[in-house]
């Protein structure tokens, strides 16, 4: 079994940018439990420029494309999302985004380490507490990144997904 944190590659060029939020500055995570608080859909402007749109944003909260939607919906089936509607007002476009809302869940090992300070030094995920689950988010706010299989990870991989980094995790 093997699983991987997904995480926003910040080193992209022409990035697009919202009017009201910076992509690359802090973020507030929802989670699955915060889905009767969201609106059903909800529209960010763009600013003008930024060619590139990735397939994952982490800031100001986690977004993934339509393509990384249907491939996280075919691996889970109790998956919450939010329509998000990217509107450029100057060039007239609009790109449809899924906030993406995943449960909390206690999937830490009994050998996960951490410093005096309370940061990680060995992140290690429970095989057992995982069982089939395929995408998810850890219970403890020190990990604010999603969590996918490698199924959901190659199948990400084949469709050429922009923007999303993958770091495996152990998994004991």
């Amino acid at each position: 079994m093997r699983f991987f944190t997904m995480q926003q590659d910040i080193t992209l060029p022409d990035v697009i940018q919202f009017r009201e939020f910076d992509i690359c500055g802090p973020r507030h995570i929802f989670y699955k439990e915060d889905e009767a608080d969201l609106n059903d859909s909800t529209v960010m402007y763009l600013k003008e420029g930024g060619e590139t749109i990735p397939d994952f944003i982490q800031s100001p909260i986690a977004l993934v494309s339509d393509k990384v939607k249907r491939v996280l919906d075919m691996y889970e089936d109790d998956m919450v999302f939010k329509i998000v509607v990217f509107a450029n007002k100057e060039e007239e476009t609009m790109v449809l985004y899924h906030q993406l809302l995943l449960e909390r869940l206690d999937m830490l090992s009994d050998q996960t380490e951490f410093y005096s300070n309370g940061s990680i030094k060995r992140l290690a995920l429970d095989e057992k507490k995982i069982g089939e689950h395929k995408a998810f988010m850890l219970e403890d706010k020190r990990f604010p990144h999603p969590f996918i299989s490698l199924e959901v990870a190659e199948s990400l991989l084949r469709r050429h997904v922009v923007g999303i980094i993958l770091k495996e995790v152990e998994v004991i």
